[in-house]
């Protein structure tokens, strides 16, 4: 009788240890590895490495806000070492703004001709006789008449435009004898269809009301300025002046350019420049 007792006791002891063991394990020890985990210090986040492109680019950016030849030499070494810099859209704007400056500069553009103007000569004259167009004349060395005086020394461009559209950044891009020259962000870009295009300046034109006026007259000023394209009729535009009553205006087709930004295109420009519609 008392080894039967003291069996059962043996067992319910064993039952109930193992059930403590079970519960200690389960809960305490648990419990501890949380604390454990919920106390362990974070591994930190490595920083990530800045692109050593920025800090060059900042660091040219006083020589950048001078009109030089240098200034234009260091972006363009630039471009060439960091294509893929975050910079390099700022780079091609910086760069755009210092072409078209030493464009009037004969020292920093040897093609471009220094001309004596002579008895009898115009700029259309002179445009002819050395393949340029005398509205560029005019623009290159601003001039706020046509008329000219004998002995006067005008810059005569050598400008070989071509023009690259690109759909998806709506930008125009306009390249001088194969090289860059500057990069416009187009206001409003509608052209159908979505594969490339081939195409060509088929006219630039100036009108007053239906009346296509010369440059040169009297009325040139006033006129509304297009130039057109051979893709289905597609213009090059400036922004439209806003409604009267103060509404956005509506967004011709096309290519639509700030202001500023289509007076200089449509200079450079020229009927049979290619344009190439990505």
């Amino acid at each position: 009788m008392f080894l039967k007792s003291l069996t059962i006791l043996l067992l319910v002891g064993g039952i109930l240890g193992g059930s403590a063991y079970f519960l200690h394990e389960l809960y305490y020890k648990d419990k501890k590895l949380d604390v454990i985990e919920e106390t362990a210090t974070p591994t930190p986040t490595p920083e990530p490495t800045p692109d050593p492109s920025i800090a060059a680019f900042e660091s040219m950016k006083p020589t950048l806000a001078q009109n030089t030849i240098q200034a234009r030499d260091a972006v363009l070494q630039f471009l060439a070492a960091h294509p893929n810099s975050p910079k390099s859209a700022e780079a091609r704007a910086v760069l755009g703004r210092l072409n078209l400056a030493l464009y009037r500069d004969p020292a920093a553009t040897p093609t471009n001709i220094v001309y004596t103007v002579k008895k009898g000569d115009s700029l259309v004259r002179i445009a002819s006789q050395n393949k340029s167009n005398a509205e560029l004349i005019y623009w290159a060395n601003g001039l706020s008449s046509i008329n000219l005086q004998i002995g006067q020394q005008l810059l005569v461009p050598q400008f070989e435009a071509a023009l690259v559209v690109d759909r998806a950044n709506s930008t125009v891009t306009i390249f001088n004898n194969g090289e860059f020259f500057k990069e416009y962000p187009a206001v409003s870009l509608q052209i159908a269809g979505t594969s490339a295009i081939e195409t060509k300046v088929v006219d630039r034109m100036a009108r007053k009301g239906e009346a296509r006026v010369p440059f040169g007259h009297k009325d040139y000023g006033d006129t509304e300025r297009f130039v057109l394209l051979g893709a289905g009729g597609a213009t090059i535009k400036p922004t439209p002046a806003a409604p009267a009553d103060g509404s956005a205006p509506v967004m011709p087709a096309g290519i639509v350019l700030k202001p500023e930004d289509f007076s200089e295109i449509y200079v450079l420009v020229k009927t049979g420049t290619p344009i190439t519609i990505n």
